[in-house]
């Protein structure tokens, strides 16, 4: 993840060169003049996608030798392909983070950097850049996240404001595999601190979820608090709900954008039937309901 505060001149994000003069022997990874370029020495690939300052961008430089393709994501999605390319002969070299040698030095913030020694499949960095959670709710841990390659976001299973109580926990048969559900009435599962939430920014986002509901008469699916403790002063509550039932059992998809609420409500679910639903919003198609 990138989040440049200049975009001209050569900010460079990672290099490693045994020789800046020899062909494919100067490994760099550069932001170069807004667009996103990656050189081997001599060799080079230039994305077409132009970035702006203080913005944050998930950045994927990835060499193919099976294709001899060198490919450039931006935010998951391919930003430039080159074709019949050698691959970076280097071995030897420092590795800098935000420089070369003492020069051409990165401006800005650099988060979860990571080199992998193969070339990743293009639905794997688009995860990366989008997948911000997935709990599958499986055995032996049905508590933490299934991201662990990234964060380990252990998540813990609340009796109204009682962060301590685990008794309540119960697993059961679930849709794929196992699922959880509520040994305590009410209860309800909490996860935090995902702070790259891009609903609070204007981008698009989808929540998806397979339920199975005794009742359907109300209640909240998913609930996104914009503190960690969601309680507020007094009875305020500092967050929406991003999927719900009505008091009629219709599920509803939420949006609070611009100091206001925008909503849609869809058919009547059933009870002690697994339905899965999902909330989708982007600025171009605005916010979709899936059933």
């Amino acid at each position: 993840w990138i989040y440049p505060t200049t975009v001209s001149g050569d900010n460079t994000i990672f290099s490693q060169c045994a020789c800046i003069t020899c062909t494919n022997q100067c490994l760099t990874l550069i932001l170069r003049g807004g667009r996103l370029y990656m050189s081997f020495g001599f060799n080079d690939l230039q994305g077409t996608t132009q970035l702006t300052a203080s913005v944050w961008y998930h950045v994927a430089f990835v060499y193919n030798y099976a294709t001899s393709q060198q490919i450039i994501y931006l935010d998951g999605v391919q930003d430039g392909v080159r074709t019949s390319t050698q691959p970076y002969q280097g071995q030897n070299g420092s590795i800098i983070i935000g420089a070369q040698s003492t020069s051409y030095y990165y401006f800005g913030y650099i988060d979860n950097l990571a080199l992998t020694t193969r070339a990743k499949s293009a639905s794997e960095i688009s995860d990366d850049a989008t997948l911000m959670f997935y709990y599958s709710f499986d055995l032996p841990n049905p508590f933490y996240g299934n991201l662990l390659s990234l964060f380990n976001n252990t998540a813990y299973w609340n009796y109204f404001t009682s962060y301590s109580n685990y008794l309540s926990i119960s697993t059961t048969t679930g849709r794929v595999n196992q699922g959880i559900r509520p040994a305590i009435t009410p209860s309800y599962f909490q996860m935090c601190c995902f702070y790259q939430m891009a609903m609070f920014n204007n981008k698009p986002y989808t929540f998806a979820i397979w339920i199975y509901p005794t009742s359907i008469a109300g209640g909240s699916i998913v609930h996104v608090s914009y503190y960690h403790s969601n309680s507020g002063s007094g009875t305020t509550c500092n967050g929406h709900d991003v999927l719900a039932l009505t008091y009629s059992g219709q599920i509803l998809a939420q949006l609070y954008q611009s100091s206001s609420y925008q909503s849609y409500i869809g058919r009547r679910l059933s009870i002690n039937t697994w339905t899965h639903v999902a909330g989708t919003y982007s600025s171009s198609n605005g916010l979709i309901l899936y059933v």
